[in-house]
């Protein structure tokens, strides 16, 4: 097991490092769960990086992040992740009644599982003080996979047609809009 915590400003984007490192070492699977999926231009090379190695890759989220501060813009970043990768990772929304999505989990080749306070977005790598763990460890994937599960089973395929409101797409197109809050 490894802790980790980021201290940005001053750690030279270790965190975003970690998460990279964390994707490139996949050869098979990832299982993602994270209600947030405005990447980094590192993390999307590294996703590309991992499907070009024929990884396959499972993401369960909140497409709809109504109710969230932000929420029109935020829901605007997470449809842009789903219209770019819709056709080559299965994303599912996560649906429970009574329940918010607020769980960050990543789950990698049967082996490695990371839980912590990141989100996968722009804020959690370059603003936030977050932390968490990864453990090595086949068994503890094991004892993971059940959570997992219970996430898929409480959520929807993701439509492959997403509609983003024309400001928010003019002002991602600008530049002027990289990153939520």
């Amino acid at each position: 097991m490894r802790h980790f915590i980021s201290v940005p400003y001053e750690d030279n984007h270790a965190l975003e490092t970690y998460f990279v490192e964390l994707i490139d070492t996949a050869r098979h699977h990832i299982e993602i769960v994270n209600p947030y999926l405005n990447l980094t231009p590192k993390l999307s090379l590294a996703i590309e990086r991992a499907l070009a190695r024929g990884v396959r890759i499972d993401i369960v989220g909140r497409i709809d992040l109504k109710g969230d501060i932000g929420g029109k813009l935020l829901t605007a970043l997470n449809k842009l992740f789903v219209e770019k990768y819709c056709d080559r990772i299965n994303i599912r929304e996560f649906k429970a009644p009574d329940v918010v999505l607020h769980s960050k989990i990543m789950m990698i080749d049967e082996r490695l599982v990371t839980i912590s306070s990141v989100n996968l977005n722009n804020r959690s790598f370059f603003h936030d003080l977050e932390n968490g763990m990864t453990v090595l460890d086949p068994a503890f994937y094991a004892r993971m996979q059940p959570v997992y599960d219970d996430y898929v089973a409480h959520s929807n395929p993701v439509s492959t047609k997403v509609t983003i409101p024309w400001a928010y797409r003019w002002l991602f197109s600008k530049g002027w809009v990289k990153e939520a809050f």
